[in-house]
């Protein structure tokens, strides 16, 4: 049970918050709360450490039980050891989940046991790959592979587990899961007018022939130019097994490459950058593939000489007596219609007899 499932339980369950203040003023808990007394084993074995240390310093050489003491030591430090290991293993196991989730259809062979996340970085994409130029794209370097993920156009629903909590919707679309062997260069970018924070990667896909330029320029200042480089050429030489990391990095001129961030920033190339998405939604939209003529007229020829060989059935025997039916009687005048013009021709007639015989 984690310290943030304890505090988010309090607070939304009142009885599970009541139970822990009456147990928190019991004597037995010294007015300790559930997170402070399931801490405090963990802070005892360093106390403990501390306590065998000051032993030591006053224990005779000659006394029996000084190496004994050393051995104590020992197996603390090794216990320690192993706590902050399997904590440093699930807190980096969190951080791959988190990842997962965050980006809507991330592979699943992303989660792995000896995978851990080393790195984000916030870009814009420069070129036409992985992505348009101008796309918002995170960079997620792992010890092993580097999860190429652009923003979302648009978010989807909240995701709610069976347990009752909501998870917020991803806001990144996956683009590209790329083994940092793949990577064969990277390109320092240098610093000019129209090039600012850019940097490139070379690489070589299984499926393509010649090397892919992927161009980027790096939104957040928390991490320099500098240091991101360096350590994606690190994890790059481990992948591949090289021992010299700083012979992968080449300074490159912006010309060389066509590499311009001049327009990122600017209202003008948003506009257009927009209208360009737009235009491609609106293509997809209304891009009607035509029937071949060939195939509709072996449709129509199939279903005309299924119904005119086929034997008819009880249904349309029925059908088709209705209709005969109704033709028969549509030739049978209506005797109420026909006579109705006689009718009034007869009652007008003794009217007019009347009245002469009056006047």
């Amino acid at each position: 049970m984690s310290k943030e499932t304890i505090i988010k339980c309090e607070k939304q369950k009142p009885r599970f918050h009541a139970f822990l203040k009456i147990n928190q003023a019991k004597p037995e808990c010294g007015r300790q709360s559930l997170v402070e007394l399931l801490i405090r084993p963990v802070q005892r074995l360093p106390s403990v450490a501390l306590l065998l240390n000051d032993l030591k310093k006053h224990t005779a050489d000659e006394n029996p039980d000084k190496s004994t003491l050393e051995k104590a030591i020992g197996s603390l430090k090794e216990v320690m050891t192993h706590i902050n290991e399997d904590k440093r293993k699930t807190e980096a196991q969190k951080q791959i989940f988190d990842v997962v989730y965050e980006v809507d259809g991330c592979p699943a062979n992303l989660l792995s046991s000896h995978r851990s996340l080393v790195q984000r970085v916030e870009t814009i994409s420069l070129g036409e790959h992985p992505c348009d130029r101008g796309e918002q794209v995170t960079l997620f370097l792992f010890n092993d592979c580097l999860e190429i993920a652009r923003k979302r156009h648009k978010v989807i629903g909240t995701f709610r587990s069976p347990h009752g909590q909501t998870r917020p919707p991803a806001s990144l679309k996956h683009i590209h899961l790329m083994p940092l062997s793949q990577i064969k260069k990277v390109l320092d970018i240098r610093e000019t007018e129209d090039c600012h924070n850019a940097f490139a990667l070379l690489v070589r896909p299984p499926t393509e022939q010649a090397n892919v330029l992927l161009s980027f320029q790096m939104t957040s200042d928390e991490l320099p130019k500098e240091n991101w480089l360096k350590m994606l050429c690190r994890h790059v030489a481990n992948t591949i097994c090289k021992a010299d990391a700083e012979n992968l990095i080449y300074t490159a001129d912006p010309e060389s490459f066509e590499v311009n961030t001049k327009d990122m920033d600017s209202t003008l190339s948003r506009a257009s950058r927009a209208i360009k998405k737009t235009s491609k939604k609106v293509t997809r939209a209304f891009s009607f593939s035509k029937t071949p003529k060939r195939a509709l007229r072996r449709a129509l020829m199939t279903s005309h000489g299924s119904v005119e060989g086929r034997s008819p059935s009880s249904n349309d025997k029925h059908v088709m007596s209705r209709l005969s039916s109704t033709s028969s009687l549509a030739g049978i005048p209506s005797p109420s219609l026909v006579s109705l013009p006689s009718f009034f021709e007869r009652r007008s007639h003794t009217l007019s007899r009347s009245t002469t015989h009056l006047i």
